[in-house]
């Protein structure tokens, strides 16, 4: 390279950075001035009782600490904008150096591995809850069969579960320390991970509550069925290990292939990049990747899920 298309490059590069601290500073004065009118708004207005009620069925707040609980990921929003920072300067010299097109191909491959990665914890925290709530349920009812009341035999219970219920647990013992309903936290906690079976405990729990309706049948049916459904489970996810892991490989390694070559490859990446074969090449595989990806999602699609 010339150094006219270097100095080009450096200046590009220092525009950039420019801006990205003017965006940072403009968003730090912009939270600053949220976080202020957040809080002399809460201090301003009266919660109601039925504010306070609904503020506490649901296990956590906010779309974005739900998407990172899922997944047991745990960073604050300062490691988050940081990654986010990261991410946006190794995309800017790509487009410095290579173009817009191997760009995008890094942005691909970075937003799939980040989603299988999120998936892959997702399933496992899932998998974990699946596995426990057979023996919670056997503990809340020789609990009860001890003779301690519903709420304390559920707080024990969870006590005592793995770290993938500590959101419930510590809402669960608030509410019952309150005097609120708690059965609302089950149903939240179920379409959080998708765990049809703990619908049945809190519409149990929701009608022992209204009724007086005994809660042992029902406690005792879900931990007998999530039992054998375990069992099925692990049987199922060891015979198609290999289909899944084939699945997830043949969606990553075109595009880390792509991007590899034309990193270490000028002249080839020169060819793709300036001249109109190559551009037409690049939108037939592109077009091509994602239809073998959707194929191959759809093929395993429910393969593994509990």
């Amino acid at each position: 390279m010339s150094t006219v298309e270097l100095l080009g490059m450096a200046q590009m590069l220092g525009i950039i950075a420019v801006l990205t601290v003017l965006m940072q500073l403009a968003w730090f004065r912009y939270r600053q001035r949220n976080l202020l009118t957040e809080r002399v708004r809460q201090r301003l207005q009266q919660r109601t009782e039925l504010h306070q009620e609904a503020a506490q069925v649901k296990v956590v707040n906010g779309p974005l600490e739900r998407l990172l609980l899922r997944a047991d990921i745990r960073l604050s929003r300062f490691q988050l904008a940081l990654l986010g920072i990261v991410i946006f300067l190794v995309l800017v010299l790509v487009l410095a150096s290579s173009g817009v097109i191997p760009a995008l191909a890094v942005l691909a491959l970075i937003a799939a591995s980040l989603w299988m990665y999120w998936r892959f914890r997702f399933q496992q925290q899932r998998r974990m809850i699946f596995e426990s709530l057979p023996g919670i349920m056997e503990s809340v009812l020789r609990y009860m069969d001890a003779g301690r009341s519903l709420e304390g035999s559920l707080q024990e219970a969870f006590h005592d579960a793995p770290p993938v219920f500590s959101p419930l647990t510590f809402r669960l013992r608030s509410a019952v320390e309150a005097g609120r309903d708690y059965t609302g936290l089950f149903d939240d906690f179920s379409r959080l991970y998708k765990v049809p079976s703990l619908v049945l405990v809190s519409i149990a729990l929701r009608t022992s509550a209204r009724f007086g309706s005994s809660v042992r049948p029902v406690l005792q049916q879900v931990a007998e069925s999530l039992r054998s459904q375990q069992e099925l489970r692990r049987e199922f996810l060891a015979s198609t290990a290999e289909t899944r892991f084939t699945a997830g490989a043949f969606t990553l390694l075109p595009l880390g292939l792509a991007v590899y070559m034309m990193l270490i490859n000028e002249k080839y990446a020169e060819v793709l990049l300036r001249t109109d074969t190559g551009h037409t090449m690049l939108m037939v595989a592109g077009a091509l990747q994602g239809i073998a990806v959707i194929i191959i999602w759809r093929m395993v699609q429910g393969v593994g899920r509990e």
